[in-house]
């Protein structure tokens, strides 16, 4: 029993330090560097569309004065009917305008940085960029082995991640779940 111990502890070493080799720091400079391009991008399409939700919200205030100032009591119709009328206009543009609000609200206090970039060093760069794709590593507690969570389109699967196969296999595999 002793022996299967320690023969788990060493496969554990050796998976931590074959994870360790793979988020060396060198070519994290790149990987920051995109990520900062990302967030410019992400910015300029959250500012893009806020301007659009001002103007949606700016023409439909626009077609609602336009439609009370048309807007006639016919001869024929009483006077509930009209009233029904207003306030369905006036509801769909409460609606509308609470619906944009919140929309540009979202927009406008949603931190890009915080929730591309972690405050931490390269090892966690990488794990958050694993966790944004879906994938989540931890030690099955019945084996002691290295496992990884996949959330991919069709489901979650869950794989052992070991010596058995490349570390080239290994990514491969765990894309494919992913996607």
């Amino acid at each position: 029993m002793d022996k299967q111990q320690s023969s788990i502890s060493k496969n554990i070493i050796s998976e931590i330090v074959s994870l360790k080799k793979k988020f060396e720091t060198s070519d994290n400079i790149e990987t920051i560097q995109e990520i900062q391009e990302n967030i410019r991008k992400i910015e300029e399409a959250m500012n893009k569309k806020s301007e659009q939700t001002r103007n949606e919200l700016r023409a439909l205030s626009r077609k609602l004065k336009t439609l009370k100032s048309s807007a006639k009591r016919p001869n024929d119709q009483n006077e509930r009917d009209f009233n029904d009328l207003i306030m369905k206009h006036e509801r769909e543009k409460r609606i509308t305008l609470e619906t944009l609000q919140n929309e540009l609200y979202q927009l406008e206090h949603t931190n890009v940085e915080e929730l591309v970039l972690p405050k931490q060093d390269a090892i966690s760069l990488q794990l958050h960029i694993y966790r944004s794709l879906g994938i989540q590593f931890f030690e099955d507690q019945d084996t002691h082995k290295l496992k990884a969570r996949v959330e991919g389109p069709d489901g979650v699967h869950t794989v052992f991640v070991d010596d058995r196969h490349s570390q080239h296999f290994i990514a491969n595999y765990l894309w494919e779940l992913s996607t």
